[in-house]
């Protein structure tokens, strides 16, 4: 599946329509860096932010090394 394909229905608001996509990448959740990022997409996009928005930047955030030790199992460690 293409990243557009992947991310045209996410919701940056609603955990449902992206939490399963980040468990699929065996990334760590941390919503606080989830909500970081989306707020500040939206402080410089507002309504044009999308769903590539934000979980394009997630994904590259939770790649840096302090995250990358973690997955989705010890999501609660990275916090």
């Amino acid at each position: 599946m293409c990243k557009e394909c992947l991310t045209m229905h996410v919701d940056n608001y609603n955990e449902d329509t992206y939490l399963w996509i980040i468990q699929e990448a065996d990334l760590p959740w941390v919503p606080s860096e989830w909500n970081a990022i989306r707020e500040k997409e939206y402080a410089k996009k507002g309504r044009k932010m999308n769903g590539m928005s934000v979980i394009g930047k997630y994904f590259s955030k939770m790649r840096l090394n302090q995250f990358k030790k973690y997955n989705w199992a010890t999501s609660a460690e990275a916090q």
